[in-house]
């Protein structure tokens, strides 16, 4: 299917062919890890336009989603094409477990390079949801218990933790134009969790206006200025005059850490416990229903918490 030509003018709505970009928002796996995948490990071979440009089907989207789970069991990406054909030919090891002790040890080695080729590696190759989930957030977490562990474990914990929030908002200072949204957080999150939500919005085609912590208060104040959606990562610690408080029309309140607070005050203001989810939500909303092919949508709302 890879050497197809096909003129785009000439499709039916229903044939269910889509660009890249399309593609990356039902899914939630970014055009540049598509292409990793087709060139590098030989998955999703996409038609092309006569000018070149992929054009992925509807069992491409299918496809898409088989090989995200057999990623989140803990398959290393270049394993995934052989259990595609057959399931049972190979042992399955948790790849994620053996990157993350891999990334831990260059850690602990101060071994500055090494990290960084392993995080663009795996950058590249897996949806960022996945990499955040079973790689950083336990690197992170295992960064801020060193201090009771290693003599040098404070030290460790400030050069990374810097160099990290250093790396991801590079992303964010070289974005491209996309649709804007304002990111901020509310309450007590984790040191990078703010920036790693500006990064895979970023990566989904969002342009994104990180402003740190606000409270409603002070977004009252930039009401006119600050793009609208706001999006707003809830922590903890908030008390109930804080919670009182209102946040400009079309706020979207996310993270797991809402589920600390009453149901009923979430639900009056559109909480998502994760930004995949909320991520979901808009896939559906921007389509129309009679261009929304049904399998592709699922992929994400299988995978949604």
């Amino acid at each position: 299917m890879s050497d197809t030509h096909l003129n785009p003018a000439v499709l039916a709505p229903d044939e269910g062919i889509y660009p890249i970009r399309e593609v990356s928002r039902l899914t939630g796996v970014n055009a540049v890890t598509l292409r990793a995948w087709q060139r590098r490990y030989g998955l999703i071979q996409p038609a092309r336009t006569e000018k070149g440009h992929r054009l992925y089907s509807e069992q491409d989207i299918r496809q898409i989603g088989e090989i995200l789970s057999w990623l989140e069991r803990g398959v290393s990406i270049g394993q995934v094409k052989g259990l595609l054909s057959e399931p049972q030919s190979q042992q399955v090891n948790d790849h994620w477990q053996q990157t993350f002790e891999q990334l831990g040890q260059a850690v602990l080695a101060l071994h500055q390079r090494k990290v960084e080729a392993l995080l663009n590696e795996l950058l590249a190759s897996y949806p960022f949801e996945l990499v955040r989930s079973r790689v950083l957030q336990p690197l992170v977490a295992q960064l801020l218990g060193l201090w009771r562990e290693r003599p040098d474990g404070a030290l460790l914990q400030q050069v990374w933790l810097g160099w990290l929030q250093t790396r991801f908002a590079r992303h964010l200072i070289e974005q491209e134009k996309g649709q804007p949204v304002t990111l901020v957080s509310w309450g007590q999150v984790g040191p990078l969790d703010l920036i790693w939500c500006g990064y895979e919005l970023v990566s989904q085609g969002y342009e994104v206006q990180l402003l740190g912590a606000v409270d409603p208060k002070t977004a009252a104040l930039l009401e006119g200025r600050a793009a609208t959606p706001w999006l707003v990562l809830l922590g903890a610690g908030l008390g109930k005059q804080e919670l009182s408080a209102d946040w400009p029309a079309g706020t979207c309140l996310l993270g797991e850490l809402g589920g600390l607070y009453d149901p009923d005050w979430l639900a009056t203001r559109d909480w998502q416990p994760t930004l995949a989810s909320w991520l979901s939500t808009q896939r559906l909303t921007d389509r129309r229903p009679e261009n929304s092919p049904s399998q592709g949508s699922s992929v994400r709302e299988r995978r949604a918490p």
